[in-house]
């Protein structure tokens, strides 16, 4: 027991990030932006949704504030980029107020990959700021997600955003405050 205990605090400091807590997780349906699900990330950094009904979702996350090495940024880390997706990993970056964050989709069940698109869309709501992720369509009732939320330093965030090479902030319409 001890010895697995061992391994897994020793990949733990090779897997970058920590999970992120507290990260409210928003799914909409269609383009109406109403709210059919919602889940705040547990310890683990996780949200799912399972049993989705065929049609076109929005998944939307509000982050919550970071402190200390998760927010600090040094000028040789500093980069434009806002939001970038990285389709071969599925691994979505965001840089805000809030800090710096990966979101890692899974588990993807039944989701029309043609239609699996990452944007980058503000929406300015009563309890704060949402950024809308991902959009896609589930072409059979039981369709599932999950994310999986961590927290970056700015030089993780940096390292990863420049192996990717586009940068969806630019591309995508900010939403209206």
């Amino acid at each position: 027991m001890h010895f697995l205990f061992l391994i897994i605090s020793i990949f733990s400091f090779l897997i970058p990030g920590k999970p992120t807590q507290n990260a409210h997780v928003f799914l909409e349906k269609g383009n109406r932006n109403s709210i059919i699900a919602f889940q705040q990330t547990g310890s683990m950094g996780k949200a799912s949704f399972h049993f989705l009904d065929n049609g076109n979702y929005q998944l939307s996350v509000k982050f919550p504030q970071q402190e200390g090495k998760w927010i600090k940024e040094r000028p040789r880390h500093q980069t434009l980029t806002k939001a970038t997706f990285n389709a071969n990993s599925k691994t979505y970056y965001y840089q805000g107020e809030e800090g710096f964050f990966s979101i890692k989709i899974q588990g993807l069940k039944k989701v029309n990959t043609e239609t699996f698109n990452a944007i980058y869309q503000e929406k300015e709501m009563e309890y704060g700021m949402r950024i809308t992720i991902i959009q896609f369509q589930a072409k059979k009732t039981g369709a599932q997600i999950s994310v999986f939320v961590k927290s970056l330093t700015a030089s993780q965030f940096k390292r990863y955003t420049g192996k990717t090479e586009s940068d969806i902030s630019t591309i995508s319409i900010r939403g209206t405050k």
